[in-house]
């Protein structure tokens, strides 16, 4: 693959602060879980999903869940970062049909806007709220797992009103450089991934070269259309088989029409077959394992 997994997650949240000194170069890749980043310092440049931000003090960065990304990050200045690493079940457990607690990521990945920034920092109640939860994780007191799940889910709260309600807290409109036509590819891939696609048939769509749109995907997003679409339906796969659906009705409703290629094809990617990972899944209560994860 030219993209990979990185990371696992035991615990339903996580939080770090990281600071690097060293040179970092991070190649494309994507997590299981959803990832929330408060830039503190630095020279970044991230990109998700072919989209580059130049970063800020007080950006916010959501990365939803099986999103390609990676930081381009200048060496000589060390980049310092909260990060909060979160299971997309336990946001949709923890949620009611009123309250999405995961609508930061939709509004993020649905408007192409995974970059905003925190305004009004001293008084700010995001950055409060992430500092109490900070503190919380090393807090050893009475009843500190119930009292940090607490601050976590306030903090959400806070994060999705700010969006939802365009307040003051946080500016979601944050400058990104992208190439339209790549984005626009992304986009009819993303809407037509379960049905016939190939690079010919895209090029004939968008009217460019074949040759010239392999480059032009390549050179925007780091990974080829053919590994992105595969990636992409495979990722679709393993939710689909998290959530009880049938091996074989999974292979078809992916996009795949042989069961022995979709079969070989997940086995390469996460190191299990279907049938192992559904078994993993059917005797254990969480498949994540933790590393610590320096993105």
């Amino acid at each position: 693959m030219e993209y990979e997994k990185k990371g696992y997650l035991t615990s339903y949240f996580k939080l770090f602060r990281l600071k690097d000194i060293a040179k970092l170069n991070v190649k494309a890749h994507y997590h299981e879980f959803d990832k929330i980043i408060l830039f503190l310092s630095g020279k970044v440049n991230y990109v998700i999903e072919a989209q580059s931000y130049q970063l800020f003090p007080y950006d916010i960065v959501f990365v939803p869940h099986n999103s390609v990304h990676y930081p381009v990050i200048d060496e000589h200045a060390p980049y310092e970062r909260l990060v909060i690493y979160i299971s997309p079940a336990f946001l949709e457990k923890e949620s009611d049909a009123e309250s999405n607690l995961a609508h930061c990521f939709f509004y993020a990945r649905q408007n192409h806007s995974y970059v905003m920034h925190l305004d009004n920092i001293e008084t700010n109640d995001i950055v409060l709220q992430m500092n109490k939860l900070e503190n919380s994780f090393t807090d050893g007191g009475f009843a500190n797992k119930i009292y940090t799940k607490l601050i976590f889910m306030e903090f959400m709260i806070l994060l999705n009103r700010a969006i939802i309600n365009d307040n003051c807290n946080i500016n979601t409109h944050h400058h990104v450089s992208y190439d339209e036509n790549v984005l626009a590819v992304l986009d009819y891939i993303n809407r037509n991934l379960f049905n016939e696609l190939n690079v010919e048939q895209i090029a004939k769509q968008f009217f460019v070269s074949k040759y010239y749109l392999m480059r032009r995907f390549k050179a925007k997003t780091g990974y080829s259309i053919h590994q992105y679409i595969l990636n992409k339906r495979l990722l679709a796969a393993k939710e689909y088989i998290k959530n009880g659906r049938a091996l074989t009705q999974v292979c078809f409703d992916c996009g795949f029409k042989d069961y022995s290629v979709f079969s070989r094809s997940f086995k390469a990617a996460f190191r299990q077959s279907p049938r192992e990972f559904k078994k993993s899944i059917a005797t254990t209560s969480n498949d994540y394992k933790e590393v610590r994860i320096n993105d």
